[in-house]
């Protein structure tokens, strides 16, 4: 039987390929990467391996070519490779970082290169499948980036993102939160800030999470952010805030277009942001769907309970011909799933360790556990 495998992590790789529907996952959580398998559909998931356990696994990523995973962690974890899955070893070579948020892959001509994105935040890429990395200094000279920082101590700002441009293999985008949303044309060597999503009131928030570019018409774009959801349809010259903050989803994650219907999008995230996870104990997470990229939003949540309690912290699309499988991670150790396009939704675990981007999945842990792990941290 041949594996259908897909990647959940808060800030890897979110898109897989196969010939069917999800049979393996590889799952990167606050202990580890979990590797859950089923032999047949409808069949329970179970937990098959742990690789890095111990270490709080922000990214993974899985370069085809060379059938080689990659790991980024949080908290000085450091970054990992491994050729199966199962054994790995750390990555030193050029990084002067150990704490690593992203991760992302880009094919040309024949040529692989990754990209780590780190914290405090920094670019680096490798072109010799992760066995030496070097900086892309020109990120951290861009002006402003003295302002960037992040509202939870020790106020680390993290490049949080990496999107790619369909079609200009030189041009890409990187999201620091919190600080900027920047674009290259030149391969990394200059930099330019995309802000007129931002109010002139509010300079230094740019709470940016997540772009996502339509693969036939790149100058239409949606940006995730702290304040709710901005789409553009001129490459990023001009924003509309499409779903605001205050609204079901003020606290937006995680996008992905429906691929038999391009104008349909799919969008993962809270009511509210963790300041009032930590205040409340609930995310109250969702999902919205648009069929008219942006305008209207309705909330096919069948199966989900209500509320959710733990925030959305992954999220990956597996698709195969003929079909698609949605998967979403959550901050209190759910693994939730949809192939029937969103009409409903089937919870495929809800034992694995949390997963988490930083610190996301504390506000849902007892007072006594949430206070262990935050001196654990030297919070």
């Amino acid at each position: 039987m041949t594996d259908n495998i897909t990647y959940l992590s808060p800030n890897g790789q979110n898109t897989s390929f196969g010939t069917g529907t999800v049979t393996r996952m590889f799952v990167g959580t606050v202990d580890g990467v979990v590797t859950l398998d089923r032999r047949l559909r409808g069949k329970p998931w179970a937990e098959t391996a742990r690789g890095l356990k111990g270490l709080h696994v922000g990214a993974l990523l899985h370069e085809e070519g060379s059938e080689r995973f990659f790991a980024g962690c949080h908290a000085d974890g450091g970054l990992w490779v491994s050729e199966d899955g199962s054994n790995w070893r750390r990555l030193t070579e050029g990084l002067a970082h150990d704490h690593f948020y992203s991760l992302a892959a880009r094919e040309h001509n024949g040529v692989v290169t990754l990209f780590a994105g780190a914290s405090p935040a920094a670019l680096y890429r490798s072109d010799d499948l992760g066995e030496t990395w070097s900086e892309i200094s020109a990120l951290r000279a861009v002006p402003g980036a003295d302002a960037w920082t992040f509202i939870p101590p020790p106020h680390h700002p993290h490049l949080k993102n990496l999107v790619f441009h369909p079609t200009e293999p030189e041009t890409f985008f990187v999201l620091v939160e919190q600080g900027a949303l920047l674009k290259t044309t030149d391969d990394g060597a200059t930099w330019t800030e995309l802000n007129a999503y931002a109010s002139a009131e509010d300079t230094l928030w740019h709470e940016v999470h997540r772009l996502m570019i339509h693969p036939y018409d790149p100058d239409l774009m949606y940006l995730a952010t702290g304040e709710g959801l901005f789409r553009t349809r001129d490459g990023g010259e001009s924003f509309v805030n499409v779903h605001h903050r205050g609204e079901r989803m003020g606290y937006p994650e995680f996008l992905f277009l429906d691929p038999s219907d391009h104008k349909t999008i799919w969008m993962g995230g809270s009511h509210l942001n963790p300041t009032e996870w930590f205040r409340d104990g609930i995310a109250d997470s969702t999902i919205l769907q648009s069929r008219d990229q942006g305008d209207s939003w309705t909330e096919p949540n069948a199966g989900f309970p209500n509320p959710v309690i733990g925030a959305f912290e992954a999220m990956s699309m597996h698709l195969w011909y003929g079909g698609m499988m949605i998967v979403i991670g959550t901050a209190t150790g759910e693994i939730w799933a949809t192939d029937d396009y969103c009409r409903s939704w089937v919870c495929l675990d809800d034992d694995v360790p949390s997963l988490s981007k930083e610190d996301h999945h504390l506000p849902f842990m007892s007072d006594a556990d949430r206070a262990a792990a935050m001196a654990a941290r030297g919070l």
